[in-house]
């Protein structure tokens, strides 16, 4: 990469029909950065327009812009578009062939026509969604029913093939809890007809998992939430399907015969359960992968979607291992979602750069977990330098639109990762200041299931123990702790929509995330030191010259002298 970068396969985002983004990587000495754009077939009519870029975060050797260009007409079209600057006293241009001398209309950017699905899907609910995932066989057991056999006592200890009687009603039961905890976004791992505890190896996908309830429980479910302003989303797992599914056990029976041999990626015949005979999802022998390049196999996914959709009124589907599943047909299978409900949402699970992903126009959002792995490089295990940390954060944020970043699922652990607090080495200062990071970045913070009490356990089957409900939330400071963060980002404009700037300062241990609109900011100033630091030295330091509150449910007022070591102090302007 060179000191001047613009991809506009990239650095362009349609975030409306009439509306594009525009990032732009200068060097640091550049100023006075400015976006030229025109209509190539009526250049005459509208003239070249000129707006300004927004420097939004800078390094030694770089500075980043940002900028929401609007169309001259009801839809962007026969865009064409260059970029003016001041460096080192003489007015520069770069376009698609580099850094130019003179200004022309030869090599611009072009971006041809915004077609009607082209730009960044958002619902319309989405910008104050704090979300809590839920592991159902280990959340609540809420009707003994339907315990399978050898449910072994709650709380006993979690392992890859036990069960403890989690269920639909269980969750139902506690919505009064989660009410009161302040989240507004649901996300279930599998609920349909499973071998396993994780019902990750799917038998039969129209019907609900016996052990979790019926197709009733989750209507009542679904329409409880509702009522209560909390959104729903399953998970659906359709890169592959469990090996006792039929249609694959028709394949093991009967072979090259099967009317089923299409539907998956075999490799040799006769079929046995093997890492060899067919493609599984990461060689696990249980979970062969499903052909979404087969007409038939898209149909048969297209009426698992409508069917649940229509029968529950379940806002939306998380994609389980969604990079993995071909994009061609995660683009189609959004058009499905989206004519059932334009307002529902696709989060991919990934877990390194989804911005193909996005770019792709498949699924409205991502579980971030290269978010996460930067927090945990830094924050956690200090195994980059602050700098680093720095440009990762601004690497990240800059390869999306802000559109994109304010619907991103943002999230600290999950059910394939160990518990936060034991990530944390259980100090739950470290816990702290990271959720702080989390919910003033852009984006939706999730909770998952039992972090807000303080749970702990190592990666599967630790991570999946059954929830502390003989602990109450009184005795765990972190119950409030994460109360508070979900009303501020349920209340606080600045934290759903605003705009981003991040700073850091070569010399300080400290570190700014700071979310604007207008004149109105809100600001994290992070002390990653271990020294007590005098506030004021650190606010000119990092050119915070406003007049602010501190933002706090235990306090508001005047700003404090000083920042206590690995504190996180978040102000807010005076209005």
């Amino acid at each position: 990469m060179t000191n001047y970068d613009h991809d506009p396969a990239v650095d362009a985002t349609l975030i409306s029909l009439n509306e594009l983004e525009v990032r732009l990587r200068l060097p640091a000495e550049a100023e006075q950065v400015r976006l030229l754009y025109w209509n190539k077939y009526k250049t005459e009519q509208f003239g070249v327009q000129s707006q300004p870029m927004t420097l939004w975060a800078e390094s030694e050797q770089h500075r980043y812009y940002r900028t929401i260009l609007t169309g001259m007409e009801s839809r962007i079209r026969y865009l064409q578009y260059a970029f003016e600057f001041k460096l080192e006293g003489e007015t520069r241009w770069l376009n698609t062939e580099g850094l130019q001398n003179t200004k022309g209309f030869k090599g611009s950017y072009s971006y041809a026509y915004a077609g009607d699905r082209d730009a960044v899907q958002a619902p319309e609910w989405i910008g104050d969604r704090v979300w809590y995932q839920i592991f159902p066989e280990r959340f609540c057991n809420g009707d003994l029913g339907n315990d399978p056999e050898g449910t072994e006592p709650w709380g006993s200890e979690p392992t890859r093939d036990n069960y403890m009687g989690g269920d639909l009603q269980g969750i139902i039961g506690k919505l009064d809890y989660l009410g009161r905890l302040g989240i507004n976004a649901l996300y279930l791992n599998p609920v349909f007809t499973a071998t396993s505890n994780h019902k990750y190896d799917t038998v039969n996908y129209f019907e609900i998992d016996p052990q979790f309830g019926t197709i009733q429980d989750l209507r009542e479910l679904v329409n409880k939430c509702h009522e209560r302003g909390i959104k729903v989303v399953l998970d659906l797992v359709i890169n592959h399907c469990g090996f006792y599914h039929p249609y694959f056990q028709d394949v093991v029976e009967k072979g090259e015969a099967s009317a089923y041999k299409e539907w998956f990626y075999v490799n040799n015949y006769p079929v046995e359960r093997s890492e060899e005979d067919y493609d599984s999802v990461g060689y696990y022998q249980w979970m062969p992968k499903l052909r979404t390049s087969n007409p038939e196999v898209q149909q048969y996914i297209y009426d698992i979607v409508s069917f649940w959709q229509k029968e529950t009124g379940i806002d939306g589907w998380r994609i389980d291992v969604a990079d993995e599943v071909e994009i061609s047909f995660l683009r189609e299978l959004k058009s499905c979602v989206k004519r059932l409900n334009p307002n529902a949402i696709i989060i991919a699970e990934i877990w390194d750069d989804a911005k193909r992903l996005m770019m792709s126009g498949g699924v409205d959002s991502v579980m971030n977990y290269e978010f996460r792995t930067i927090l945990f490089d830094y924050c956690l295990d200090r195994s980059i330098t602050l700098r680093q940390f720095h440009s990762r954060l601004v690497r990240l944020a800059h390869r999306y639109s802000l559109k994109e970043l304010h619907q991103m699922f943002n999230l600290l652990g999950s059910h394939d990762t160990e518990r936060i607090l034991t990530r944390c080495g259980e100090n739950r200062d470290k816990l702290r200041q990271i959720m702080a990071i989390q919910f003033v970045f852009p984006g939706n913070p999730t909770v998952y299931y039992g972090d807000e009490l303080g749970m702990t356990g190592e990666n599967d089957p630790g991570c999946r123990g059954s929830m502390t409900w003989e602990r109450s939330p009184e005795e765990s400071d972190l119950f409030g702790y994460t109360q508070n963060w979900i009303t501020r980002k349920r209340e606080n404009p600045l934290l759903q929509s605003g705009s981003l700037e991040l700073r850091y300062r070569e010399g300080s241990d400290c570190y700014v995330i700071r979310r604007y609109m207008g004149t109105d900011e809100i600001v994290l100033l992070c002390n990653f030191s271990a020294d007590r630091l005098a506030l004021a030295p650190e606010l000119s330091r990092f050119d915070l010259n406003g007049s602010y509150n501190i933002c706090d449910f235990e306090y508001t007022g005047d700003l404090p002298e000083n920042i206590e070591p690995g504190q996180c102090l978040l102000f807010q302007t005076v209005k």
